[in-house]
């Protein structure tokens, strides 16, 4: 087998070089005062969008230093659901600050060893103390920040975490409109349920609980009970509830045989045809009144369907019918048909479609979300999805009792349905946007008695790159910023523990909260992201030829420890 190689050295320089376009990407689309960018595509079609995630995947990286960035970025959005942006941020202010450091240190450069050394002890860092610092230092301000305002969090705090989450993701007057829908979807789904379980439930779900609209403003978005289905009628009639539909995923014909054996008789269509009157025959004797099936009927049915006032809908997603067959409990006929009861069924008009509105017998709803144009549309709907993944990371954590702070009493971290957001506001479990948890992480690292200081340094001073991006625009205003929220903490910190506090920062009209929680998650991704890129030596490029090759265990083996040595 013919084989080229290309090895290619890797070095601090170059994991700064490769970092440094993306960061120049996600600088400009960075908080609620950051823009958008624009891609275009060799056929033409443009995307506008300022959502991390999305920005960071339509870029075409070749470089395999920055697609195992990519990598890490997108694992962590699936987590938490937030913080891409930072995240290159964050990582490539480390990795500056670890090239300035080699200048202090009066050296030209790091050495590999130095280098790995020195990933290891920020990984320890991550692993030993930060959840520490969090515990006993980060989550007590936070708790008493949410204690002091108490009043104005207690009822708010579902409005001021979705729109801390969509602020940076989307327009001004976008960013509005979208929290308030989000909300309205989220009590109209939730009503007496359990506040853990509805979150959990709408971001298993979400696939099946929103619809696209794309060519209205995104003001026309809004929350529609029960199930919307973005097909029309193939037969139509009004009906009145309840009403028994009938569940189908496959031909009619084809999912009522009883085991039929053709064996090329000349009689078989007339069979099939007097077996498939029989079944439509029993459909009646059951009051079945609406077929929803997956796929295209034949004609028979459609006249069948005509002929005895029975609606019928095809082409419904398989998964939306799976999820209506999982909770209203359906009563199967025989594999894979079933009936399952609807409070009404409807017609809808979303824009220039037909849509069928299916009521049903729980809380679900469904949220249509609407834009003028497909790339502004993926992005409300990837902001929708991204916050009730971050709120279900929220109560999660909380469930797992990572929010232990010396000054709040663990019995008071108890999830139920009534008190979950006092909880996590008991807790420490959220702080304002705009730099917070990153003064207050840059401070506790600085004033922390460490047997590792270097690396206590090197991460503090690298968290003051978030902050200072949000302010870019306003050097002077990220300066008062800094400096008056230190005096306040120093201030905070002569106090004694369970005194009342007063913090004002971030607090006003316009408040938005994030998760700590989901910050310290960050922190962590981007150190263990920092660890895989200073570990690597060297990049080796391959081209070989596909060739059907038969390997044995031995040489699984071998080559498994070769691999190994090279790391």
């Amino acid at each position: 087998m013919q084989m080229q190689q290309q090895l290619e050295c890797v070095s601090l320089q170059v994991c700064v070089s490769v970092l440094g376009p993306l960061e120049s990407v996600v600088r400009r689309c960075l908080g609620p005062e950051g823009g958008s960018v624009l891609f275009t595509r060799d056929t033409g079609e443009t995307l506008i969008s300022r959502h991390g995630q999305r920005v960071l995947s339509t870029l075409h990286l070749e470089h395999p230093m920055a697609r195992m960035v990519l990598d890490c970025v997108c694992a962590h959005a699936k987590s938490t659901g937030d913080g891409t942006k930072s995240f290159i941020l964050l990582l490539s202010a480390l990795l500056r600050a670890i090239q300035d450091s080699a200048h202090m240190r009066r050296k030209a450069s790091w050495s590999n060893p130095a280098l790995q050394n020195l990933a290891n002890r920020l990984m320890a860092l991550s692993r030993n103390e930060l959840d520490d610092i969090i515990i006993h230092q980060v989550t007590p301000y936070a708790s008493s920040y949410c204690s002091h305002h108490s009043d104005k969090l207690e009822h708010s705090i579902l409005d001021y975490l979705i729109s801390g989450y969509i602020s940076g993701r989307t327009g001004a007057g976008q960013a509005e409109i979208l929290k308030h829908i989000l909300c309205e979807f989220y009590y109209k789904s939730k009503r007496d349920q359990n506040t853990t379980e509805t979150i959990s439930f709408i971001h298993s779900h979400f696939n099946v609980l929103h619809t696209r609209v794309a060519g209205l403003p995104v003001g026309c978005s809004e929350v529609i009970e029960g199930l919307v289905v973005t097909r029309d009628w193939s037969v139509w009639t009004e009906l009145r509830g309840p009403i028994k539909a009938l569940v189908l995923y496959e031909s009619f014909g084809s999912s009522l045989g009883d085991n039929i054996t053709v064996c090329f008789q000349q009689d078989w269509l007339s069979r099939t045809e007097s077996i498939t009157k029989q079944k439509l025959a029993y459909l009646l004797e059951l009051q079945v009144n609406v077929v929803l099936s997956s796929v295209k009927q034949p004609e028979c049915v459609l006249q069948w369907a005509r002929m005895n006032h029975v609606a019928l809908l095809e082409c419904v997603d398989s998964d939306q019918l799976d999820f209506l067959c999982n909770i209203n409990f359906p009563e199967t006929l025989s594999h894979p048909q079933h009936i399952v009861m609807l409070k009404y069924c409807k017609r809808l008009q979303l824009g220039g479609l037909r849509c069928a509105q299916l009521g049903i017998y729980s809380n679900a709803h469904t949220l249509v979300l609407c834009a003028p144009a497909p790339g502004l549309l993926d992005q409300t709907v990837c902001v929708s999805r991204g916050v009730f993944l971050m709120l279900q990371h929220i109560t999660r954590t909380l469930e797992s009792n990572q929010f232990k702070s010396s000054s709040v009493d663990q019995s008071q971290c108890t999830v139920s349905s009534q008190d979950l957001w006092r909880a996590v506001m008991q807790a420490g479990g959220v702080l304002p946007v705009g730099g917070v948890f990153e003064f207050l992480l840059h401070h506790f690292l600085l004033t922390r008695h460490t047997s590792d200081p270097e690396s206590c340094r090197l991460l503090a001073e690298a968290l003051l790159c978030v902050p200072r991006a949000l302010y870019a625009h306003n050097h002077r205003r990220f300066l008062n910023i800094q400096t008056c929220f230190f005096n306040d903490l120093k201030k905070w910190d002569r106090t004694s523990v369970g005194d009342p506090v007063k913090f004002e920062f971030g607090f006003s009209e316009g408040l938005c909260l994030e998760s700590v929680s989901g910050k310290q998650q960050l922190v962590v991704s981007v150190l263990e992201c920092l660890h895989r890129l200073l570990c690597v030596g060297a990049v080796l490029y391959t081209r070989s030829l596909l060739r059907p090759q038969i390997y044995s265990e031995e040489d699984e083996e071998e080559e498994e420890e070769v691999h190994t040595n090279s790391i």
